[in-house]
């Protein structure tokens, strides 16, 4: 009978696309009994080859259940090694607590020459989606997918007819169809090594156990198909940019995947492009220096899954008084950079964009420009990012008074007797106008003032100790809460950081007023001895001074120091503002009986123009319509899977999730 055990799986199947390596099957109890007999015939069968042992027992991989990876295995062993084979094999019996009469084990050659291998299955384990998703490791090592182990790779393949899965994975994609056609089952998990030569070998084959309650299939081939147009569509030429196509990244610029998440619910995606990502983004890289990009929004969103259009960020890094030619040029390398290491797409400003002066900004411009642009217009280039040094050394004051007056408004707002609806919709303005943008500006005083120390210790006018102990010593948020954790009453620790959460735009993630034991119940006082006195030597102040942004060493690190403590200091300040929202709106939902579950299902644009408008139309149901057609769409958009990155259509149906994205036992 087919998956009676995985042994008897194999031994039954006749491939014609694929090999099984030759194997040899032992009750456990017989071995007990005749060992000696055993390893003789193990030892004769399997000649100068190594071996495989793996467990077989009758509660594994059936019908009905998987227990993949609870029993041991081991690869690679000597058959001519009667005392290893029989620890190994003992090893085996033994990883089941009581053996039955039906329970095996089985000795399989090794695949010798492995290009790569891993496993297959036929479902995304995350959505249950029906595809091929192959995980897989380079080299001659079989059991790195399925023991967990660092270094494989990730595959999603949808089957479609416009995009064929590369010539690499074409001989196994054609094994497993046969596999699935000869056993007559969709939902299955195979163990494959493919040699040098890609022949394909099939190393095990189980049935893929599935939840219970049957869930809706998405069509991915109509969702792929008609997210492609789009995407076709905002990668041509536009008018206002400079760039002839786009790319999308998840991560790029404000990280919506790291922020709020690949499919944020609509309270907390609403939000976040209320206060940054529509307008308030834009808006403090004019005052910065750079290009003016208003009219356009940074984030986009595909099936609930959040975006940054890759054209759109470069082209607000491009400092305003480029001409338009050099301009191009610069954003020519960009892109063609980003499409060739979007694996790096997390770290665009580090290591693809030029967004400010540092001690190596000049060395790096040569070194990578030298056939793309002239000695003229690298200088040029260089020149003005010193310009956007100049501005953020002016604009980080004006910035931290923001943030400040932030704070006096926010007290106002909570003590006064406004409804709330009236509330949220004055928290919300101020913490844009007060918040977010100045914290935008503090964050980039912030990334300028790390590009400078880094270049610092390249160009050993610091030391990489020096930089560790000066920035570990910058009074900031993070260190006056320990110190505070410490020194403070519950009471009075909870009342000036408890509306914290780790998750900020989720109204459902606790923060530390509501979860206190959770987060700091088991805190150990940690007390830091202070030193942040950073000191250059007379012999480095000619390199410093040779940037000609900072008047002195003084103004330089005062600088760097302030900008470190100021950007946390003001997320820390306008995260209370988004708090004083959700208490607000929970107070609202207690009133109408919407839990806080329901209201992250509105979107926050519904809650301003209450605040505007008064409608004849019922508002509380029209609400509660609202939330109920929300999260209908939410979960059905939970369900489509997404890349982190989207070049082309083709990335939409085979998928490169990268190393170590999933792992199978």
């Amino acid at each position: 009978m087919l998956f009676s055990s995985k042994s008897y799986t194999l031994k039954q199947l006749k491939l014609s696309k694929s090999i099984i390596p030759k194997l040899e099957i032992f009750r456990c109890k017989d071995y007990l009994l005749k060992k000696e007999n055993i390893i003789k015939k193990i030892k004769l069968e399997f000649k100068n080859t190594k071996v495989a042992i793996r467990s077989s027992f009758s509660n594994e991989d059936t019908n009905q259940s998987s227990n993949a990876g609870k029993f041991k295995s081991f690869l690679n062993i000597d058959p001519r090694n009667a005392a290893e084979l029989d620890i190994k094999i003992m090893e085996v019996i033994n990883s089941k607590k009581k053996i039955s009469n039906n329970d095996n084990f089985f000795v399989q050659n090794m695949v010798d020459n492995v290009s790569f291998s891993g496993v297959i299955l036929t479902r995304d384990l995350r959505t249950h989606a029906k595809c091929y998703n192959i995980n897989y490791s380079e080299g001659n090592k079989t059991d790195i997918v399925t023991s967990g182990k660092t270094g494989s790779k990730s595959i999603l393949f949808f089957e479609n007819k416009k995009y064929k899965i590369s010539k690499k994975f074409k001989k196994l994609f054609l094994a497993i169809k046969e596999i699935k056609k000869k056993i007559n089952l969709i939902d299955l998990d195979i163990e494959f090594a493919v040699d040098k030569k890609r022949n394909v070998y099939i190393l095990q084959v189980r049935k893929l156990i599935l939840p219970k309650n049957t869930f809706r299939s998405e069509n991915y081939n109509i969702l792929f198909n008609n997210l492609e147009k789009k995407i076709n569509k905002l990668k041509e030429k536009h008018h206002d940019l400079l760039g002839s196509t786009t790319y999308f990244g998840n991560m790029p610029d404000w990280n919506p995947a790291e922020i709020i998440g690949t499919k944020p619910r609509p309270l907390a995606l609403s939000l976040y492009q209320e206060l940054i990502t529509d307008h308030i983004w834009s808006k403090n890289r004019v005052n910065y220096g750079y290009k003016d990009l208003s009219q356009f929004h940074l984030m986009t969103t595909f099936y609930g899954t959040p975006y940054v259009d890759v054209r759109i960020d470069f082209n607000s890094w491009i400092p305003n008084d480029l001409d338009v030619k050099l301009s191009k040029k610069i954003m020519y390398h960009y892109l063609k950079k980003f499409k060739n290491n979007n694996f790096i797409q997390d770290k665009v400003e580090f290591k693809i964009l030029y967004t400010c002066a540092s001690f190596n900004t000049l060395s790096n411009l040569k070194k990578e420009f030298k056939k793309k642009l002239t000695n003229k217009e690298i200088y040029k280039f260089y020149n003005s990012l010193k310009k956007i040094n100049k501005k953020a050394l002016l604009e980080k004051n004006n910035d931290i008074n923001l943030i400040k007056e932030l704070e006096l408004r926010q007290n106002k707002i909570e003590n006064s007797n406004l409804y709330e609806i009236d509330k949220i919709y004055w928290l919300i303005e101020d913490c844009k106008k007060f918040g977010t943008l100045p914290f935008a500006g503090l964050a980039r005083c912030g990334f300028i003032a790390i590009e400078l120390l880094n270049s610092m210790e390249e160009k050993r006018i610091i030391s990489k100790h020096q930089k560790i102990e000066f920035l570990k010593n910058i009074d900031t948020i993070t260190s006056k809460m320990n110190t505070d954790l410490n020194n403070l009453s519950k009471k009075n620790f909870i009342k000036k950081y408890g509306h914290l959460r780790p998750g900020t735009y989720d109204i459902n993630s606790k923060n530390y007023r509501e979860n206190f034991k959770l987060y700091f119940g088991k805190y150990k006082k940690n007390r830091i001895k202070k030193n942040n006195k950073l000191k250059i030597s007379i012999n480095n102040l000619r390199v410093v001074n040779s940037l000609r942004v900072y008047k002195n060493t003084n103004q330089l690190i005062k600088f760097i120091k302030e900008s470190i403590q100021f950007r946390e200091y003001s997320k820390f300040v306008f995260s209370k503002s988004i708090d004083l929202i959700f208490e607000n709106l929970k107070k609202f939902g207690r009133k109408y009986k919407i839990t806080p579950d329901n209201a992250s299902y509105i979107n926050i644009s519904k809650i301003l123009n209450m605040y505007f408008n008064l409608s004849n139309f019922k508002t509380i149901p029209n609400l509660k319509n609202h939330i109920k057609e929300n999260k209908k769409e939410y979960l059905s958009n939970k369900n489509i899977i997404l890349p982190d990155v989207i070049k082309n259509g083709r990335n939409l149906f085979i998928q490169e999730l990268g190393q170590d994205k999933l792992h199978f036992n």
